[in-house]
């Protein structure tokens, strides 16, 4: 329920006294989310990236340094707005999807802030329902302006070749220019239009820096001292997302609203680390060779529960509360929900348990020497459960589930990976780079991680989907 200003006055004048977290005290919440931005495809992580912007608020905020989210983008942005993991709601939520990735009652982030009197929008890139009927406005959020699906052409704004998915409110527009200046266009005017002395949420999601990946020669030039064509292009990308993101801050402080307005930022998943092939798109959609993204030195990339394919840039930005300083402890993309819940003074209705898998991290935010002990987190992607992976404090296994075959399998072997369905144990506070599968000699903790793993897979929807729709393609 909203409280209008003019209520909150003359509840004061009448003796009330309003908790710190009224209206006017709480901060507005902006998350962002790149699409297939890599460990080592921004510039605090890799002096070859042009991202002056994200590097800034990364320097000035918290910089986080063991953010895992899953490894694919659907899965990752229903963790986000619903603090579970994907596979709570079905197999369908485990990879990219074009179904209805929840059921309509679930308590989302937009529904969260809603309740708290917020002014909600999702500017950017859905993927959690591609109908129209399935998105964003039905979700939580006042306002909606993006793409349904998992990617657009950057300039016709077309799923793959001919399908619509450029909306606002759920209505299909057409619109002229490039969709990472469109999206900040758009943040920007909605976060400078007057929102009856309301805070606001904005989820930003840029569609970049997924392909296809089509830049003007200027964000080329920028990009000048990197040699490899591919990579280039794809440093293009990202450096006009960093001007974006610029914008929509420079738009913030011109309407006095930075000192009080957290931002968090992360990708969805690690970079590619193959080949990308073209073609998906009408043109121009040019094929990138293997190495145009970047997660060095992490093992692995999107699709994978290597570190590279999970861990990604991350961090969190609030000037009126948060000191600069580097948090490694690990945490999940899970746990955004109960923080800005217990920040913003939500709490769920005594019958009505949310079931969030995250947990509340401000704490750590504050004080990076604040005790949180050992995590637990679990993963599976694929509607086949191609991967499936559980940590617990220092250790985490993995494993696929498909039998890699042809170059796959030549790779794979070479690489030292283990017959499919073979669990391989990391401990990767010792090993980040994952280089040593100790599944051999630690066969009892091994052992412990199955049981918590097994534990974590009876709590899954193991059903079709949560709508009964069966899993279908995406990005």
């Amino acid at each position: 329920m909203k409280l209008p200003t003019f209520l909150a006055s003359l509840l004061l004048a009448l003796g009330f006294h309003l908790s710190a977290t009224a209206a006017d005290q709480r901060p507005n919440v902006i998350v962002i989310v790149s699409d297939d931005q890599g460990w080592a495809d921004v510039g605090y992580h890799n002096p070859e990236m042009r991202t002056p912007n994200l590097d800034r608020l990364a320097k000035e905020g918290v910089e986080l340094d063991h953010h895992y989210v899953q490894p694919q983008c659907t899965p990752t942005r229903v963790a986000l707005m619903t603090a579970r993991y994907p596979s709570r709601f079905g197999p369908h939520c485990t990879q990219a999807s074009a179904d209805h990735a929840y059921p309509f009652e679930t308590l989302t982030m937009g529904k969260m802030f809603q309740s708290l009197g917020y002014d909600t929008a999702l500017i950017g890139k859905w993927h959690m329902g591609s109908k129209q009927e399935w998105g964003p406005n039905h979700h939580g959020f006042h306002y909606s302006y993006g793409c349904f699906d998992g990617a657009v052409g950057p300039l016709n704004h077309l799923y793959r070749k001919n399908a619509k998915s450029w909306h606002r409110n759920g209505e299909f527009i057409e619109e002229e220019g490039h969709a990472t200046d469109l999206i900040a266009r758009e943040a920007s005017q909605w976060i400078s239009r007057k929102h009856d002395g309301n805070p606001f949420f904005l989820y930003l999601a840029f569609t970049a820096v997924h392909t296809p990946v089509v830049e003007e020669q200027k964000w080329l030039d920028a990009n000048a001292h990197i040699s490899d064509p591919d990579r280039r292009l794809f440093a293009a990308s990202a450096t006009h997302m960093d001007s974006a993101i610029g914008e929509v801050v420079a738009t913030l402080e011109k309407q006095k609203l930075r000192e009080n307005t957290l931002i968090i930022f992360t990708s969805d998943n690690g970079g590619i680390h193959k080949a990308y092939k073209g073609s998906n798109y009408p043109e121009p959609d040019p094929s990138l060779a293997a190495g145009f993204s970047s997660n060095a030195p992490l093992r692995g990339g999107k699709g994978e529960m290597y570190e590279g394919g999970m861990r990604v840039p991350a961090f969190i930005n609030w000037p009126a509360k948060l000191k600069p300083h580097k948090l490694s402890t690990p945490m999940h993309v899970v746990d955004w929900m109960p923080t800005l819940a217990a920040l913003t003074g939500y709490k769920p209705a005594a019958d009505a348990d949310p079931k969030w898998d995250g947990q509340n991290i401000f704490a750590l935010l504050e004080d990076p020497a604040a005790s949180s002990g050992p995590r637990e987190f679990y993963w599976v992607w694929g509607a086949g459960r191609f991967w499936e992976g559980q940590r617990h404090g220092d250790w985490k296994i993995i494993r696929e589930n498909r039998k890699p075959k042809g170059k796959a399998a030549q790779e794979a072997a070479a690489a030292g990976a283990p017959p499919a369905s073979t669990w391989m144990l990391f401990n990767v506070a010792e090993d980040p780079l994952e280089k040593t599968d100790l599944a051999a000699a630690k066969t009892e903790i091994v052992a412990d991680l199955v049981s918590r793993f097994e534990a974590q897979k009876q709590k899954d929807n193991l059903k079709p989907g949560s709508d009964g729709a069966k899993p279908s393609g995406g990005e």
